[in-house]
C-alpha cells in the first residue's frame, strides 16, 4: 500500500495568486496597525464622551445609544490594554533570552 502526499495545489491555488497580484492584500506593518487601532480607540472614546455629555445636558440622546457607545469604547480600551500587555510580555521575554 502506497501513501501519496497531499498536493498543495488542491488546498491553495498559487497560480491564481501569481496571475492576479491585485487579489493579494497589501502588507501593513505592525506600527501602522497599532497607530490605526489607537486612533480608532480614541475616536470611540470621544464619541462615547460626547454622547454622554449630550444625554446629561438633556439633548434627547437615547440611553441605549449612549450605553452601546460606552460599551464599545470600553471593549476597545480593554483590547488595546491587552495588546500593550502582550507587547510588554514579549519584550521582557526577549530580554530574558540568553544569547
Amino acid at each position: 500500500m502506497t501513501i501519496e502526499p497531499i498536493a498543495a495545489s488542491s488546498l491553495v491555488a498559487p497560480s491564481l495568486l501569481a496571475n492576479n497580484p491585485e487579489s493579494v492584500a497589501p502588507a501593513t506593518d505592525f506600527g501602522q496597525m497599532l497607530t490605526e487601532g489607537i486612533s480608532r480607540m480614541d475616536s470611540g472614546l470621544q464619541v462615547a464622551d460626547q454622547q454622554l455629555r449630550a444625554m446629561a445636558a438633556g439633548k434627547g440622546v437615547a440611553v441605549q445609544d449612549v450605553m452601546i457607545s460606552m460599551e464599545q469604547a470600553r471593549m476597545n480600551l480593554m483590547f488595546m490594554v491587552e495588546v500593550r500587555n502582550r507587547a510588554v510580555d514579549a519584550y521582557q521575554e526577549l530580554m530574558r533570552m540568553q544569547l
